[in-house]
């Protein structure tokens, strides 16, 4: 048995007024009778890891009985003999003798109202003592008469269900109304049945009589009320329905609300939902009547049971769906650096927002929270779920807060909304579906997130240095290592691209003997010349004949490798063993650019590299040259 449903328990049966007062190490409530000076029993609810919900009830003499009863035991707090002690949280507890118990209690704490004793009537009550034998008293000397007896004096015994007549005339509707009540009603659901039943008998009553005394239940149904109280709170209703009722008892305001809720009284839903509305607007003007959690709770399962439209019941969840979010960014993968760390301030009371990185350069800070983020993702233990939380999935009882009944209650819905949040009723039981923070959230979450500021800023020399705060090993050892892959990213990223086109390399080649011809100066271009001059005439003795020429001067066409005259003029000078260099002024190359052409074009046919080159010498590689002889047609001697 929970403790929150014991003092609701209290509430309703009893009427009495349950405040806590709480200290480091426990919370405590006496419960006090009506009209009583002492209190007949206290609630306890004890603080710490291994929290400890009990009552202790004044019993008298049968304590020692109680006592010996499972789930009972002395009282620990009373030292008083007459007190026992209640485990709530005992699997062997039985609620139904726990029930009586508490009755028996409650009873016994009642004040009984005596009339004093008059001197005359204390007179009447002394001892008379007779004479001794032979002699008469003064009362055997007087004369007695028979007198009639007068009859006993009409009483009504309190209880829950009889109720003292009113001198006024009762309105025929209560007096329907209070006979509807069916007792044979299952107990479990008895107020819940009967409270719907009467109030569709009483949907459209209106009364004018207004009740100016004060409803001490604050959570009542139809039969708590006498029949004053009754015709008060039909009065107040009729001028709310009016839009003229000002004021109002809480007990009322909480018979409205049940009713709304109930579909007792409105066309529709949405009626339902603008007098709840209307009726939450007033309650906001009377202190402790409901809080603004209180109300949103209300409207969100009004909305989710009545199935509002989505788009209407995502406005009333802003809070929530935008919670969620938060959460989803941390938990799910492949989450945008930014929406991280926005998830991270919604949630960590720390915030790296002094963070010099985060300042100058915010893309390569939410860069190394992602890395950072893929590490603790990747680590062999749950280090996101221990320290972000999880989603969960609970019961959910709706309307909890009211006297709730539907003789044709939803059996089957289901209604997703973003953030992960989702509700589902199958066989008319609900439960509820979001992200639920982790028992460590509130200590591990900003640490880490210190943490985190601290180490980046040594790393990148940024900054002030931090005071260093302790977090478990498993969580230091993922923070350094997505910092460190961060550094090493940032590292590779600030190294030079070289980015080489083959298909310009033609161009560049023209370019650069533009270039060159423009550095001479006409002297050294004649000398070049000459040099050009003396070196032709010493490699060409003999003057080629016109066909010769013409077959020089295609060599492109003899072979299919897409291989280009001076290619096959450089292959043919190095597959001889002969001076290249010559070739290469003449035609202004560069040896490396020349080499990786024709790798390139023969790598297809070979497979490999058939030059290699350290870009001042290149040479035949000798595994390829038979290969290489094939392609240029020469047989090897």
């Amino acid at each position: 048995m929970k403790l929150a449903d014991l003092t609701d328990y209290l509430i309703r049966k009893y009427g009495i007024e349950i405040e806590f007062i709480s200290n480091q190490s426990r919370s405590l409530a006496a419960l006090i009778a009506p009209g009583a000076s002492e209190s007949f029993g206290l609630l306890f609810k004890e603080k710490g890891d291994e929290a400890e919900e009990a009552m202790e009830l004044k019993l008298g003499s049968l304590a020692r009985f109680f006592a010996s009863r499972p789930a009972f035991s002395q009282s620990q707090f009373m030292q008083d003999p007459g007190w026992v002690r209640v485990d709530l949280t005992s699997p062997d507890l039985d609620e139904a003798f726990l029930y009586k118990t508490i009755d028996s209690a409650f009873q016994a704490g009642r004040p009984v109202n005596r009339a004093p004793r008059s001197e005359k009537v204390h007179e009447q009550e002394n001892i008379v003592l007779l004479p001794e034998t032979g002699e008469k008293s003064q009362l055997e000397e007087k004369e007695y008469q028979a007198e009639k007896i007068p009859a006993r004096a009409d009483f009504i015994q309190a209880s829950d269900h009889n109720r003292l007549q009113e001198k006024n005339e009762i309105p025929a509707r209560i007096k329907q109304m209070q006979e509807a009540y069916d007792y044979q009603a299952p107990a479990a659901k008895r107020r819940e049945i009967n409270f719907y039943h009467q109030g569709q008998l009483m949907a459209d009553y209106e009364d004018d009589e207004a009740y100016h005394g004060t409803v001490v239940k604050t959570r009542p149904v139809y039969h708590d009320l006498t029949p004053k109280q009754l015709r008060g709170y039909f009065t107040w209703r009729t001028q709310f329905r009016k839009g003229e009722a000002g004021g109002g008892q809480e007990a009322y305001y909480y018979l409205l609300e049940s009713e709304l809720v109930c579909q007792i009284g409105v066309k529709n839903k949405e009626e339902g939902l603008e007098q709840l509305n209307r009726l939450f607007e007033q309650m906001a003007k009377k202190s402790n009547l409901i809080t603004s959690w209180q109300q949103k709770h209300l409207l969100q399962n009004y909305m989710v049971y009545y199935a509002f439209p989505q788009a209407e019941i995502e406005k009333l969840f802003t809070s929530e769906i935008k919670r969620g979010e938060n959460y989803q960014a941390l938990l799910q993968k492949d989450t945008p650096g930014l929406e991280m760390y926005q998830g991270l301030c919604s949630l960590s009371p720390y915030q790296p927002k002094a963070n010099p990185l985060l300042k100058k350069e915010p893309e390569k800070f939410y860069r190394a929270l992602e890395l950072v983020w893929q590490a603790l993702r990747e680590g062999p233990y749950d280090l996101l779920e221990t320290m972000v939380g999880q989603k969960l999935t609970v019961p959910l009882t709706l309307f909890n807060e009211v006297t709730f009944y539907s003789p044709n209650p939803v059996q089957e819905a289901e209604i997703a909304l973003p953030g992960g949040i989702s509700y589902l009723c199958q066989g008319g039981q609900w439960q509820v579906s979001q992200y639920w923070p982790s028992q460590q959230q509130r200590r591990l979450l900003p640490a880490f997130v210190h943490e985190f500021d601290r180490l980046l800023r040594d790393a990148l020399h940024f900054g002030r240095k931090l005071k260093e705060k302790k977090v478990p090993p498993a969580y230091l050892e993922a923070l350094k290592k997505g910092i460190n892959a961060f550094l090493a990213e940032q590292k590779e990223a600030s190294r030079p691209k070289i980015d080489l086109d083959l298909s310009k390399l033609g161009q560049i080649r023209a370019d650069a003997s533009v270039t060159r011809d423009n550095l001479l100066t006409e002297e050294e271009k004649a000398l070049e010349a000459e040099e050009a001059k003396k070196i032709a005439e010493k490699e060409n003795p003999v003057q080629k004949t016109e066909e010769e020429d013409k077959e020089m001067a295609s060599p492109q066409a003899e072979n299919d490798y897409g291989l280009s005259p001076l290619e096959v003029s450089f292959l043919l000078d190095l597959v001889k063993g002969e001076d290249y260099q010559t070739l290469l002024k003449q035609n202004h190359l560069f040896l490396s650019v020349l080499v990786d052409g024709i790798n390139d074009k023969l790598f297809d046919e070979i497979g490999d590299t058939v030059i290699d080159s350290n870009g001042d010498s290149a040479e035949i590689i000798e595994d390829y040259r038979p290969d290489l002889l094939e392609i240029l047609g020469i047989e090897e001697a």
